[in-house]
This record gives structure tokens, C-alpha cells and sequence, in this order.
């Protein structure tokens, strides 16, 4: 499976009538899946502003734009939410077809854990889980580690 589409499957999955995640549960969330599904062939993350980072990440969510799988939502501020299109959720429909269900259900799972956190809950739980990887955040990491 590739990661785009895990990438996509992850934005799409329902929870709760969440329709948009902000790049920082996006981020967060792959991190999860990959940390606690054990993906080896996935996104790399390395310690960023916000803990872990994958630029790639990035580049396929513009990729996912571009190809109108995704929409981007302005945030009101410097960034978007994402959510999935009408044309997403027809590959939606093939990626599920293929996918393993312990990996849909570990992806659920997980969408559930960072939807259910706000912003700094979700560092607070990555950072206090994975404190490698917040060692160059920017957020005061004595508050939120404790």
C-alpha cells in the first residue's frame, strides 16, 4: 500500500462527524501510525518546530490537492485544514478494498486519539511518548511534559 494512500485514508476515515484536520493532526497522526502500527516503507520523521516532521508529508497533501482527492480550507490564519473531495472518496473506495483491516483499524484508532485532543493535548501525549522527536519544538516543553 502506499503512503499516499494512507495519507488519504487517514483524512477520510470518519470520526464523529470530523470532516478537517489541521496539518498538525495530519502530522501527528501519520507519526502515530507509523510509531504504533509499525510501518517500516512510510514517511520518515525527524525532531522539528512541532516534534515530528515529514516534509513529504507535505509535498503528497499538495500532491492530494492538486489531483482534487483533498481540499484545503483556510484556517483563518497562515494555514489550511484538509478534508477529503467527492473524487477522493471514489478512491477512497479502491484503497479500502486493498487495505489490511488491522491497518484500518489501527488508522481509526489513531484518527479517534488525535481528534479527541486538542492541539496541545496531542503534543503533550507525542512529546511525553516520543521525546526524541520534540527535542527542537518551539512550544515550552517543561509545560507540556508534565
Amino acid at each position: 500500500m502506499e503512503k499516499r494512500d494512507i495519507l488519504l485514508y487517514f483524512i477520510y476515515v470518519p470520526v464523529e462527524n470530523l470532516e478537517l484536520l489541521s496539518p498538525i493532526q495530519i502530522m501527528k497522526g501519520l507519526f502515530l501510525i507509523k510509531q504504533e502500527l509499525k510501518l517500516e516503507d512510510f514517511y520518515e520523521f525527524e525532531p522539528y518546530l512541532y516534534g515530528p516532521c515529514s516534509f513529504e508529508v507535505y509535498q503528497d497533501l499538495e500532491l492530494l490537492s492538486k489531483e482534487r482527492l483533498i481540499t484545503q480550507v483556510p484556517s483563518g490564519g497562515r494555514w489550511f485544514y484538509y478534508k477529503i473531495t467527492p473524487l477522493g472518496r471514489g478512491k477512497i473506495r479502491e484503497i479500502s478494498k486493498a487495505m489490511d483491516e488491522k491497518l484500518a483499524q489501527g488508522i481509526l484508532e489513531i484518527k479517534k486519539l488525535i481528534t479527541r485532543k486538542s492541539i496541545f493535548e496531542l503534543l503533550q501525549y507525542v512529546y511525553n511518548k516520543y521525546p526524541e522527536y520534540a527535542k527542537k519544538s518551539i512550544i515550552n516543553l517543561e509545560v507540556l511534559m508534565k
